[in-house]
């Protein structure tokens, strides 16, 4: 088949306007449309439930395109019948199950000929697993596209941020207030944050696992969100691909009890060399999972099926 190679994102009714569907699918869409339109031909395609009726799922399948790979997001996965995964892998040229941060005991595996990560940590568990060798590939998570139209956060004085849900973290009391919180738990509070982003130059970044959320692999989206606005981050060290992507020596990572102080060592930095190499490796971050580069990861993916 002559390119462009052809995508759909797969996703139910009910979870259409989710986080991890209106980025792993509407968005990663539109990158593949700007940035990877001569390789991939990408569209977006409803799945009915199984409530929806009798083999209402195989009939589904079998009135979609043939020569197609089909990516199916997390909640769909949740949802697409065993039957009917069978068949559209059938049917289909591949079928791809892109977990995103489903925690790994809820995982499905079987019926899907490649499994999608969305960090370093996460690719590794997964291939790890023995009946996994060889079927996963890495499609970093992306920055939400609105922070790209901001400007860059200023650099005239020291501000930190915590950006997110008030109950996925906890800021030490003795730095409180000197952290900025900013509530983005939904759409609606994410963009009532934006306009006030370039305000701030250090994000602050500590995960608190809340009830069911134990073996989920979070992406380094706090950091890339960071990057992207030209700020640094104070984070946990054990914050998943933190040094991965910013090495073990980043000056801003803090073990447990030391937020605060190094909080101050981040202060004291602000507008010199320490601050400066921080900038420096979190600009090569945010390169390393730009919307052209994540349009490239899947690319390669969907085209490992021609």
């Amino acid at each position: 088949m002559a390119r462009p190679y052809r995508v759909y994102f797969v996703y139910t009714r009910r979870k259409r306007d989710t986080g991890s569907t209106v980025m792993r699918a509407f968005q990663l869409r539109e990158m593949l449309a700007q940035h990877a339109s001569a390789r991939i031909e990408a569209g977006l395609i409803e799945m009915p439930e199984r409530a929806d009726g009798f083999a209402a799922q195989e009939r589904w399948v079998l009135s979609l395109p043939r020569d197609a790979v089909y990516v199916i997001s997390k909640t769909a996965v949740r949802k697409l019948s065993s039957r009917a995964a069978h068949l559209l892998r059938w049917w289909g040229r591949g079928l791809c199950f892109d977990h995103v941060d489903e925690p790994q005991d809820r995982m499905r595996f079987a019926g899907a000929d490649l499994h999608l990560s969305c960090s370093f940590t996460q690719q590794d568990a997964l291939s790890a697993r023995p009946e996994l060798a060889g079927r996963v590939r890495l499609v970093h998570h992306h920055v939400d596209p609105e922070i790209y139209r901001l400007p860059q956060a200023q650099q005239a004085q020291f501000a930190a941020l915590y950006l997110g849900d008030p109950l996925n973290t906890e800021v030490p009391p003795e730095i409180a207030a000197e952290v900025t919180q900013l509530p983005a738990s939904t759409r609606a509070e994410f963009e009532a944050a934006l306009p006030r982003l370039p305000e701030y130059n250090l994000h602050f970044c500590a995960r608190r696992f809340r009830a069911g959320q134990e073996g989920a692999f979070k992406p380094f989206l706090k950091g890339f969100t960071a990057a992207a606005l030209g700020a640094v981050v104070l984070a946990s060290r054990d914050t998943e691909d933190a040094e991965r992507f910013l090495g073990a020596d980043y000056p801003f990572f803090f073990d447990c009890g030391e937020a605060p102080a190094v909080l101050e060592r981040a202060r004291d930095a602000f507008g010199g060399p320490v601050w400066t190499e921080a900038r420096a490796r979190m600009a090569a971050m945010a390169e390393a999972v730009r919307p052209e580069a994540i349009a490239n990861q899947l690319a390669n993916v969907v085209e490992e099926f021609y």
